[in-house]
């Protein structure tokens, strides 16, 4: 069936967690651990004049950590290009933020640092675009860094063990009804940028190429162990091996 890579390829289908090509710098499974990345990211841009800005995503449970307030005091100090973005859906794993923290509103702990910050409505995509557009332009100004509170919600546990006992279906239900999405397409007909038809049609592809992957990946045979060094060294040999896979 040739290699997982090219059948992706193929299906032209934007899987890939990391991508240097689109800026897409991935994730990282330590908590916090890519905020300091972040600001080093920024400092490279300033360093080497590139005219970019870096967006550091963070959970509400990311900010407790301390090596966030190093990386905003370094990044104040430096005035360096990079936005600080905490998505706070209230919970972090599984624990509310009143009981993490003195206070609720997170988007202070700048003010501490001098940094322009504020909070948004993370539910609402247009207040969203406003509030990025602006710490955007202001990086690139030369402005320096801001920390934004985007205040949003998930409907569903934090992982497949969740049982959710930390809050009500009614308040689910609640943020339901202002669902980004819901919004977005109240929007777009409201304003008549599309109808309910291509709409509909979107739905459709979106469903049909999630189906194909996903009958890929279960046809797909489990790769060779020797694939598991792919892309992490820079030579194929792997001379340090002592024994052959």
């Amino acid at each position: 069936m040739g290699k997982p890579q090219e059948h992706l390829k193929a299906l032209e289908v934007p899987c890939i967690f990391f991508s240097k090509e689109h800026k897409f710098h991935g994730g990282h499974g330590i908590v916090g651990g890519q905020i300091p990345l972040g600001a080093g990211m920024a400092f490279g841009d300033k360093y080497f004049e590139r005219d970019n800005v870096t967006l550091c995503f963070m959970g509400d449970g990311a900010v407790r950590q301390g090596t966030l307030h190093e990386t905003l005091n370094l990044a104040t100090l430096w005035q360096l290009p990079v936005v600080f973005i905490v998505e706070n859906n209230g919970y972090a794993m599984g624990t509310s933020v009143a009981r993490t923290a003195s206070h609720q509103d997170i988007w202070k702990l700048g003010l501490g640092y001098d940094m322009p910050c504020e909070p948004c409505d993370g539910m609402d995509p247009v207040a969203v675009a406003k509030t990025m557009d602006k710490a955007i332009s202001l990086a690139r100004k030369g402005g320096g860094p801001s920390f934004i509170e985007m205040k949003t919600y998930r409907y569903r546990g934090h992982s497949m063990s969740d049982a959710q006992h930390y809050r009500t279906k009614e308040e689910v239900e609640e943020y339901r009804k202002i669902d980004p999405i819901t919004q977005v397409k109240e929007l777009i007909l409201s304003k008549k940028y599309a109808t309910q038809k291509q709409l509909d049609e979107i739905d459709a592809g979106v469903k049909e190429r999630v189906s194909e992957c996903e009958k890929f990946a279960e046809s797909s045979p489990y790769p060779e162990t020797s694939l598991m060094y792919d892309a992490v060294y820079e030579q194929e040999d792997y001379p340090f091996l002592k024994h052959k896979l």
